[in-house]
């Protein structure tokens, strides 16, 4: 009987144990999760940023190849060769001079290196970094860019979770109405009308529910590919509200114009231009060139009877003429200078429009907010005082259909206006370039190990 207690206790403990593990890792991964938690998953997951990251490396190895050109050019060679024996008219084979065998075997090594040309080689290493720098500051607005799209789609998440709340609530006055009106219908208060226009609410509400549950799982959805899973795991959490900043459109200007990375960007991008120009330009001067070579063969009569030969010149050389292809490139460079130009200034226009745009968004949904609180306040003491009234039958169901409609379309038009506004407060911190600056500066500790 012992044993048989030890035993059943043992199945007991291997039933139970992997269920509760299970249920604890379930638990684990029904945790809420941040808006902050989000951006680090997307900045880990997002394919689009990897993508960045990627052709970051790629302008960096730019960098490289530039720089080789200041280094000597060092090139090995080996080959063998066997030559044909002539012959005489009468078919007999000719004698072949003493100092061409007949096979024979060469190693060569051979140095190029490149001493000056205005500056060329030095001018092609700048842009290079000039680049890789632009590039850089692009992958960070890139992912301030994404980031924002992670915070859009948090914020679509609460609105359908929130939308969803208010049509259970809708729901819920729907079946209060229908059961007020059935029981007024039978006792000849109301009329088989007022029923069934009970009933088409009711039924609006339903069809209200339905698609504030869609558009809360496509919501996720979305998310989801933002952050770079496959599904968003647990429900989100509530960020806490933020506040409008205290700040003037010129200081906000200002702010946005040391931050702002795509301008930085643009910046690096100018620079870049200006110094293609003086690399075009570097192929009107002569170019100067050491070069050398060195050879062994196992013919000794090839040499004079050395096993080795070597030679070292220093060339200076000009193309007299290429058909304007240097012209056109010089012509070229200067053309992107000022197209580079162009868009920098292009740059500052459109960051001062778009502070300006989000500054008068958010003070406009500011007011906006605090007129439909007051709208939804009015119309839940209508609703109640309609459906009071109802009671008594001193008003008709239409009327508290009108209260139902309006107070639904109310508290739908606040969650809508309360979310745009927390997002736009994002947008601005975008708008002047310090969204989420402290989690890029892991980004950049990234790039640099």
């Amino acid at each position: 009987m012992k044993n048989t207690g030890k035993i059943c206790f043992i199945l007991t403990a291997a039933l139970i144990l992997p269920a509760f593990m299970c249920t604890g890792a379930a638990t684990e991964n029904q945790r809420p999760i941040s808006l902050e938690k989000a951006y680090s998953v997307a900045l880990e997951q997002n394919e689009q940023i990897k993508i960045s990251r990627q052709r970051l490396r790629q302008a960096e190895t730019d960098i490289a190849a530039a720089t080789s050109n200041l280094y000597p050019q060092i090139s090995a060679s080996a080959s063998y060769t066997r030559q044909k024996q002539p012959e005489t008219s009468g078919g007999t084979l000719a004698r072949m001079s003493p100092t061409t065998p007949k096979d024979y075997g060469m190693f060569s090594l051979e140095l190029d290196q490149h001493i000056y040309q205005w500056g060329k080689a030095w001018s092609g290493r700048n842009m290079a970094q000039h680049y890789y720098q632009s590039s850089r500051l692009r992958h960070l607005r890139r992912a301030q860019e994404i980031l924002y799209q992670v915070s859009l789609r948090y914020y679509e998440v609460l609105l359908g979770r929130r939308s969803i709340e208010i049509a259970k609530n809708a729901l819920k006055r729907a079946k209060q109405q229908l059961q007020r009106a059935e029981a007024r219908y039978e006792v000849g208060v109301l009329t088989q009308t007022d029923v069934l226009r009970a009933e088409v609410q009711l039924a609006r509400s339903r069809e209200q529910l339905e698609r504030a549950r869609n558009q809360h799982d496509i919501a996720r959805e979305r998310l989801a590919l933002e952050m770079g899973i496959e599904s968003v795991p647990g429900d989100l959490m509530e960020p806490e509200k933020r506040s409008f900043p205290e700040m003037k459109i010129p200081a906000l200007y200002e702010k946005a114009l040391e931050n702002r990375k795509d301008l930085s960007q643009a910046e690096k991008q100018l620079k870049g231009a200006e110094e293609r120009v003086d690399f075009e330009q570097a192929d009107f001067f002569p170019n100067l060139s050491l070069r050398g070579q060195y050879q062994r063969t196992d013919e000794k009569v090839l040499f004079s009877g050395e096993p080795d030969d070597w030679q070292a010149s220093l060339v200076l050389s000009y193309p007299l003429f290429t058909g304007w292809e240097r012209s056109a490139e010089v012509n070229k460079a200067e053309s992107k200078k000022k197209e580079a130009e162009y868009a920098l200034a292009r740059l500052r226009k459109q960051i001062r429009n778009e502070v300006r745009s989000v500054y008068l968004d958010i003070k406009t949904q500011k007011e906006v907010i605090d007129q439909l609180e007051q709208q939804v306040q009015s119309a839940k003491r209508n609703y109640r005082q309609v459906t009071a009234q109802f009671e008594e039958g001193l008003v008709t169901a239409v009327d508290q259909v009108d209260a139902f409609t309006a107070l639904n379309e109310a508290e739908n038009r606040l969650a809508q206006a309360y979310y745009t506004y927390q997002l736009d407060l994002i947008r601005l911190k975008l708008a002047t370039g310090t969204f989420q600056s402290d989690l890029l500066k892991k980004e950049i500790l990234n790039e640099s190990s």
